[in-house]
């Protein structure tokens, strides 16, 4: 039996909901801190309305044991195109010629003011 069987319809949409939460944050906060490439933040983030759709689709259908048997293969659709962005975001990574980003718009003002002095 799966886990989220044992746990039950309600207790396993709340388990679904908490899950895509805890996704897109970890995917934030890594993009955010430099741990993934801003490639993969992209794709990725682009799959939020896919997520949006399960959630909705568990809390709304949790009761009807017939409607919430897709939902697992609607989570297996997210979570294929999640990894398939992914993938594709560091392939991209590594394809995409690098170009120069400049840090700050002010550093180098404020480096320039500093030199004048």
């Amino acid at each position: 039996m799966s886990p989220l069987v044992r746990l039950g319809a309600e207790r396993g949409s709340t388990v679904v909901k908490g899950a895509a939460m805890i996704l897109y944050t970890l995917l934030f906060s890594a993009g955010i801190s430099g741990a993934l490439p801003l490639t993969c933040s992209v794709l990725c983030a682009l799959t939020l309305p896919i997520a949006k759709l399960v959630v909705k689709f568990v809390e709304e259908n949790h009761k009807d044991k017939e409607k919430i048997f897709m939902a697992k293969y609607y989570c297996v659709r997210l979570h294929a195109l999640f990894g398939a962005a992914l993938a594709a975001g560091l392939v991209l990574t590594r394809v995409l010629p690098k170009r120069y980003v400049p840090r700050l718009i002010f550093s180098s003002v404020i480096l320039s003011l500093d030199m004048k002095s």
